[in-house]
């Protein structure tokens, strides 16, 4: 594939921060890809660099992208690492890597006059399979609230069909909004960067109602603990809003009892992001929930090899802009796959309107995609939507 012209511009994301977007044309037409970035960011994800920073190294690393003809996606990757040899993109960005990559996937499939998500599959020997939503309905942590765990989820017991599923995962988050309304005096029907609701409303009465609306949903629950944002470096994970203080082992039984007296069904990374024998104890001990874990791997194939070694988790997080190759992203997913760990495709609080997650998920067979109920998230729902309709049509 010989490329027509390749340029960069920076746009913003959803939480109004500036990013960066790569427009590609070749022959056959225009794509474009653009790199959301998170509010939480993992110490081992590749190195996102300020969006007129990436912009400026564009220049610089254009020409090694226009001036060759590339066979496929694994060309255009491996050129990527021969432009920046750094193992977290610290040279170019990141952000510039996923930006390249991506825009090149889209122009392949583009070639080959197919969707996005069918040419997936076929260059990682995937089935194209529609997941199972995880939204998250109640935020607190770095994104909002005045809760000291990160999100809080809804998810389907079972699915019919990913239309089905996220209709009731919306009718339980305007359910939880009502009693959010009636049971806490502060509540304005505010949201936070991912379009959860906020509350000042305590854990237990969170959980309880959070149980509720599951329940009239046929729906189960899901806790995002986010805990390297609670870890103090050295001995404890410290609650503020609760006011106490938990060692390893009381934050491994803390995750127990609530995983045990609430109907959760998901639980990721419960423990930070160095504790890959303590996540292998809450995973033994909780055989029947999913253990999933996001900032412990980033995406990363050797620290998903320890993970597997340990038996550290049986769900991993996939974040493309934490790895920043489409390649790398492949990778991450056959090695889980092949291990029997579930895979999750995720958004992340700065999102853009690129609806790349939803076409990675289904065309790598993913088994969940966490993607939000509402705001801007709406954009990957409807997406999924217009997927699962060609799904069926094939």
């Amino acid at each position: 594939m010989l490329v027509k012209s390749l340029n960069i511009r920076e746009i913003f994301a959803t939480n109004a921060h500036k990013t960066i977007e790569v427009e590609l044309q070749t022959l056959k037409g225009t794509v474009r890809s653009s790199v959301p970035f998170g509010a939480s960011a993992g110490r081992y994800e590749a190195k996102m660099l300020p969006a007129e920073d990436a912009a400026r190294k564009f220049l610089i690393v254009r020409r090694h992208f226009t001036s060759f003809e590339f066979a496929d996606q694994k060309d255009v990757d491996i050129q990527l690492r021969t432009v920046d040899k750094t193992a977290d993109f610290n040279e170019i960005g990141g952000n510039l890597a996923l930006a390249i990559s991506s825009a090149f996937l889209k122009a392949f499939a583009l070639e080959e006059g197919m969707d996005l998500f069918e040419h997936v599959a076929k260059i990682s020997k995937q089935t194209p399979a529609m997941p199972k939503p995880i939204c998250n309905i109640i935020g607190g942590g770095k994104h909002a609230g005045r809760i000291d765990i990160q999100e809080f989820h809804l998810l389907p017991i079972h699915q019919n069909s990913f239309a089905e599923s996220i209709s009731k995962i919306a009718a339980a988050y305007l359910a939880e909004g009502n009693m959010l309304k009636k049971n806490d005096p502060t509540f304005a029907f505010t949201k936070n960067l991912e379009s959860a609701w906020t509350t000042n409303l305590g854990l237990e009465e969170v959980l309880r109602m959070m149980a509720s609306v599951a329940k009239a949903n046929l729906l189960k629950m899901g806790i995002d603990f986010a805990a390297s944002s609670l870890w103090d470096g050295k001995q404890y994970y410290v609650y503020k809003y609760a006011n106490k203080l938990l060692s390893r082992l009381e934050q491994i039984k803390f995750v127990r009892e609530l995983a045990r007296n609430y109907p959760i069904s998901y639980i990721e990374d419960p423990l930070h992001e160095d504790d890959f024998s303590g996540f292998s104890v809450i995973t033994h001990e909780l055989q029947n929930k999913i253990t999933c874990g996001d900032d412990l791997y980033a995406t990363n194939l050797e620290r998903l090899k320890v993970g597997i070694e340990t038996m550290a988790t049986n769900g991993i997080i996939i974040k493309p802009n934490q790895v920043c190759t489409i390649t790398d992203v492949i990778k991450v997913v056959e090695e889980a796959k092949k291990n029997r760990i579930v895979t999750v495709m995720s958004h992340r609080s700065g999102e853009t309107e690129d609806n790349l997650i939803c076409h990675l998920a289904v065309g790598l067979g993913c088994d969940y995609i966490k993607i939000g109920i509402s705001g801007e998230r709406t954009t990957k729902i409807n997406e999924m939507l217009r997927i699962e309709e060609k799904l069926k049509t094939k």
